[in-house]
């Protein structure tokens, strides 16, 4: 009985996890350039309101814009750097922190957010 209850616990959280969906880094293609981007494009899950991230993307203007757009069960977030330098680049981490995201989805894999930031965003 317990063997038969401990499968269907660990069933139930794999398909919790599975349903979770997390941040979408939309940029990841063979063209993207760091070195040359400003604008960085990302799909957030609905379980993050647009409000929450306006709310936090309030703290962070002189570093960057945000703007984010309701699109069906996802909101689409495009960041925009006010001034191309490694500060400002720097600072969108504290936006991911703020919104306590932990990992970002680029192309189906999941990367710790700062991996992700020196991969695709750090200069």
């Amino acid at each position: 009985m317990k063997k038969i209850l401990g499968l269907a616990v660990g069933i139930l959280l794999s398909f919790a996890t599975i349903a979770q969906s997390g941040v979408t880094f939309m940029d990841a293609n063979e063209g993207y350039d760091k070195t040359t981007a400003q604008t960085f494009h990302f799909s957030f899950p609905s379980k993050i309101t647009v409000e929450q991230i306006n709310s936090n993307a309030a703290f962070y203007t002189s570093y960057f814009t945000v703007t984010a757009t309701p699109v069906g069960e996802t909101i689409n977030v495009d960041i925009k750097l006010v001034e191309d330098n490694e500060m400002s680049r720097r600072v969108i981490s504290r936006f991911f922190v703020s919104l306590e995201v932990q990992d970002i989805i680029v192309n189906g894999a999941y990367v710790k957010v700062p991996d992700f930031m020196t991969t695709y965003i750090m200069l």
